[in-house]
């Protein structure tokens, strides 16, 4: 099939590693251009070259701070020199600060918020003007499962996803008519250094080993494994492919049925 994407021009964050750089891959797969932003330059580097070295096509790397949300203003300044424009926005972010709601420190909220809500929005906007002028657009955002059950150990997945989320749907309504489309993927879990690191915060916390604590995840996918990133890029892709024109304001699950509620 081909997913219409070949001079497409893509910006995507947090995609030096893991998640966002298997969306990143797979876009460039398709013959997209890409930005891929981190907070580490090299890293950045590294993976837009290795990129553009291996599917032929434009990419460069560009640092921000999601912290920072004035700072999205620049990235999207730096991406529009580099690209000429933005056609797709993949939305993501490090792992957010792990913990139990009874344990939150609520000056911890602001950063968080910045990194997982005011930053990506606010870059969502940047991108958007441009996407309707040209009547087409993709923006997809990384979700979690914390906006349908409640994770233990992840207060602010659980807290500040699910603003990222009514935002999304929010603005899907507002602009199908333009034919840009916004919508969610929410990963199951794949091998990643977020992955290790909420096992090992888990293991703690229930006193059982780091490898006790990552049986107990396998045993609670129904699949029997952990997702394979290319799984996950592939879905991303064709998301944000012309035959997908038609899916808007939808959130899409990529974890093997590990989410057990219905909706």
């Amino acid at each position: 099939m081909d997913l219409g994407l070949r001079g497409k021009r893509a910006l995507l964050l947090a995609a030096s590693q893991g998640l966002g750089r298997a969306a990143a891959d797979a876009l460039a797969a398709e013959g997209a251009n890409v930005v891929v932003s981190s907070s580490h330059q090299g890293r950045c580097d590294e993976a837009a070259a290795a990129i553009a070295k291996a599917h032929g096509v434009k990419a460069f790397g560009i640092t921000a701070d999601l912290f920072q949300p004035a700072g999205m203003d620049r990235l999207f300044e730096r991406t529009v020199k580099a690209l000429g424009g933005v056609d797709i926005l993949f939305v993501n972010h490090g792992g957010p600060q792990l913990g139990q709601a009874k344990d939150l420190d609520a000056d911890h909220l602001q950063p968080q918020f910045n990194m997982m809500v005011a930053s990506p929005i606010r870059l969502m906007l940047r991108v958007l003007s441009g996407m309707r002028e040209r009547k087409w657009g993709r923006i997809v955002s990384l979700g979690s499962a914390g906006m349908v059950q409640a994770l233990p150990n992840k207060v602010m997945d659980n807290t500040l996803r699910p603003a990222l989320m009514g935002f999304t749907k929010s603005l899907a309504n507002e602009v199908a008519v333009d034919g840009v489309t916004v919508n969610m993927v929410i990963p199951g879990t794949f091998v990643t250094e977020r992955v290790h690191n909420s096992t090992a915060s888990n293991a703690a916390l229930w006193g059982i080993t780091v490898d006790e604590a990552m049986k107990r995840r396998i045993e609670g996918i129904p699949a029997g494994r952990f997702g394979e990133l290319r799984e996950f890029g592939a879905v991303v892709a064709f998301m944000c492919s012309e035959p997908a024109s038609y899916i808007n304001g939808s959130i899409v699950r990529v974890d093997g049925s590990q989410i057990r509620a219905n909706s």
